[in-house]
């Protein structure tokens, strides 16, 4: 495996107070809700975690909270964060901030602004910049919905692979097919291939893949991780058993109103961040908050049953 290893790794969002200053002790307890989960590490600064509403010196604090918060709860979890930019300068810089702030990783979506320039040779001299000159391990993100309809190729991926700084790739485009082509034409000693949602997670297990980074995962961790167990033990019955009880409630999560979706669950049942985002993000009324929540229930009390089991 390589350094990143198998897993899920769960991408938090940043918490925020009624006037959308920084929340930081709402972060620490999510991460205590999650340390004892199972999971394999956590996501700081992805789209989930709002990171393009967050100025420069949120960012460092934000990774540093985490930080503390993974060596009080549980020191062994790794974690990977998001440093983004349109530039490739602007990455390094964020990346070489996030390593001094306590990171392990680093997540790097694709520069999408200037989407007609951004052919085979421009995103290739981008990542192996970025690569060449950062102190962290990369992760590749390769998510088309954030990204005006950027979706890295199969053949970049492949060559990208073949960096010795690039060390994973985690797929929010759902392209099952594409995961599958990855599989046969990378090593899986120098690439870790991980799908981006719970949806299909089962699916890309099957055809090779060996984590998730998921949105729900930040209310159901213990399942997701017992996905994979229950994969990884030969007893996929269960397996497909439990992925089907979970694909209603991610959409839920995820899908219906984006990170405030996640954010209002969060509030109305682990009791913690007010649901608030930054705008132009605006938190969830209450009718569609009632929505989502009988959505989830079942996921929901799945995990706790899950968790005293354990």
């Amino acid at each position: 495996m390589t350094s990143l290893g198998r897993g899920v790794f769960v991408p938090v969002p940043t918490f925020f107070k009624a006037n959308e200053d920084l929340d930081l002790d709402a972060f620490d307890k999510h991460v205590e809700y999650l340390a004892s989960s199972g999971i394999a590490g956590i996501v700081v600064l992805g789209s989930m975690g709002e990171a393009v509403n967050l100025s420069e010196y949120e960012r460092v604090q934000v990774i540093q909270q985490c930080f503390e918060s993974i060596n009080k709860y549980n020191p062994k979890l790794k974690m990977i964060a998001g440093t983004s930019s349109q530039s490739a300068r602007n990455t390094i810089a964020y990346t070489r901030q996030a390593a001094e702030a306590g990171a392990g990783y680093a997540l790097v979506l694709p520069p999408s602004f200037y989407k007609g320039s951004m052919d085979h040779n421009a995103l290739y001299k981008f990542y192996t910049s970025v690569a060449d000159q950062s102190p962290l391990p990369i992760v590749i993100y390769n998510y088309p919905g954030v990204c005006q309809g950027l979706d890295l190729s199969i053949s970049l991926l492949v060559e990208l692979s073949q960096h010795k700084n690039i060390v994973g790739v985690k797929g929010t485009d759902g392209n099952v097919g594409k995961m599958a082509n990855l599989v046969n034409k990378t090593n899986p000693e120098d690439l870790t291939l991980l799908a981006g949602s719970v949806d299909f997670f089962l699916s890309e297990l099957i055809i090779g893949a060996v984590g998730l980074i998921p949105g729900a995962g930040n209310v159901f961790p213990s399942l997701c991780v017992h996905v994979q167990t229950l994969y990884e033990e030969n007893r996929l019955q269960e397996a497909i058993e439990l992925q089907r009880k979970l694909v209603e409630a991610d959409d839920a999560l995820c899908r219906w109103h984006g990170v405030p979706g996640i954010k209002s669950f969060i509030q109305k049942r682990l009791g913690y961040g007010e649901g608030i985002c930054r705008s132009p993000l605006q938190k969830v009324d209450r009718v569609n908050a009632d929505a989502i929540e009988a959505a989830v229930e079942a996921a929901w009390n799945l995990e706790q049953e899950h968790r005293l089991s354990k």
